[in-house]
């Protein structure tokens, strides 16, 4: 009977205690975001097939794809694309189970076409093909070969495939939903392409936002109008934020000017994403699995996104911290749960297990022990999507905000 590991109560800074606290937002626009939400639907809709077909998610990492930008051609007031997008699907997958063909080109590219979809504005006007250079290769024969769900290891008793260190914390920060409703706030625009970036900078109760947001082409006349629009809707989240917060709140948006030299703040799309000039997106270069960038919360650098939601600690791991950290803050206020699982460890006997909360209790322990008993994830991870990139709605977000507010 292997012995339970040691919980250690301790309470350094949570990021709710930060003097200052940093948060970055990269929205759903962006090439890494978009590189992130590809390769995630991806894994979903193969997981459903799978399950669908042969009830249960084979072997799979999609978690290394590229989005390499295009090119679009500007003229007065539109765009038109010369040189298309690339989706570059890598990683590796099962192309087949008990000798029976899996169409894995066709899931992944609608997947690809899907979410572009999604994500971009304008993504009927743009051009894009995708390119598929997975592989079956490994060192054991049926890996991504199975026979039979025999030879799946996993099945039924899932177990850590590697050694990860995750790390949970609830509820979310202020300036963790300010990020989010940033994005929210601008995307709500009919003239605002995806490729939404915030920084967010707490300092006491003081809020700092940085804003870059694109346009559409063909919805503003105007350079002038651009920087009305820019403005008006930065100033009404202003309002918003400071009929909410007890401190000052400063929204910049599109900081580049004419001091720079010839380039300038003005930034017009077609997608509504900067894949339009070139730019190129990675799975892992963005957004956590809670959607943002936040140092404040001393996790590491795993990726979730395209990894396979039967068994990968990457995301097995994550979510079972997540919902951990959830329910602890449920009952004790704002939390942070560090768990190290090793290669081989069973998901509810991990090698290290750090609770922080604001105040200690032996009975958190078992609560969170409980939580990562669970073994329920595959239907929230596949059937609800839980990591899929996506915009919370606005409303959603300032309700967060609404009175008592946490710092």
């Amino acid at each position: 009977m292997p012995t339970a590991p040691h919980a250690t109560l301790l309470r350094p800074v949570l990021p709710h205690d930060l003097g200052v606290e940093v948060v970055e937002r990269k929205g759903v626009g962006h090439p890494d975001t978009l590189a992130d939400s590809i390769a995630e639907l991806a894994s979903i809709r193969y997981s459903e097939y799978c399950l669908r077909e042969f009830g249960a998610v084979l072997h799979h990492n999609l978690d290394k794809v590229a989005v390499l930008g295009g090119r679009a051609r500007f003229g007065d007031t539109d765009g038109v694309y010369d040189r298309p997008v690339r989706v570059i699907f890598g990683g590796r997958i099962s192309t087949s189970f008990a000798g029976r063909a899996i169409p894995v080109r066709e899931i992944l590219e609608a997947a690809a076409a899907e979410q572009l979809r999604t994500a971009l504005p304008g993504f009927e006007r743009i051009t894009w093909r995708a390119q598929r250079e997975t592989t079956d290769s490994s060192k054991f024969e049926r890996w991504f070969a199975p026979q039979s769900l025999e030879d799946l290891p996993e099945h039924p008793t899932a177990f850590s495939n590697d050694t990860a260190f995750l790390v949970g914390t609830a509820p979310r920060t202020t300036a963790e939903t300010v990020a989010l409703l940033t994005e929210s706030w601008f995307r709500q625009q009919p003239w605002a392409g995806s490729d939404i970036k915030a920084l967010v900078i707490r300092d006491g109760h003081a809020l700092n936002i940085t804003v870059c947001v694109p346009a559409l082409a063909g919805h503003l006349s105007s350079s002038a109008e651009f920087e009305d629009v820019v403005r008006h809707t930065a100033q009404e989240l202003t309002n918003q934020l400071l009929g909410r917060l007890p401190g000052p709140v400063t929204v910049v948006c599109n900081t580049r000017n004419s001091r720079t030299g010839p380039l300038s703040g003005q930034y017009f799309t077609v997608s509504g994403s900067a894949i339009d000039y070139g730019e190129d997106g990675l799975v892992g270069r963005g957004n956590a699995r809670s959607g943002l960038i936040t140092p404040g919360q001393q996790a590491g650098n795993e990726a979730l996104f395209g990894k396979n939601p039967a068994y990968h600690v990457g995301k097995v791991g994550g979510w079972l911290v997540d919902e951990a950290s959830r329910t602890l803050a449920e009952q004790a206020g704002p939390c942070r749960i560090a768990v190290m699982w090793r290669n081989g460890s069973a998901y509810p006997e991990p090698a290290s297990l750090d609770i922080t909360t604001t105040h200690p209790d032996p009975a958190n322990a078992q609560l969170v022990r409980d939580a990562l008993r669970r073994t329920d994830w595959v239907a929230d991870l596949v059937d609800n999507q839980r990591y899929l990139p996506t915009v919370v709605p606005a409303a959603e977000l300032l309700a967060e905000l609404d009175p008592p507010t946490r710092p």
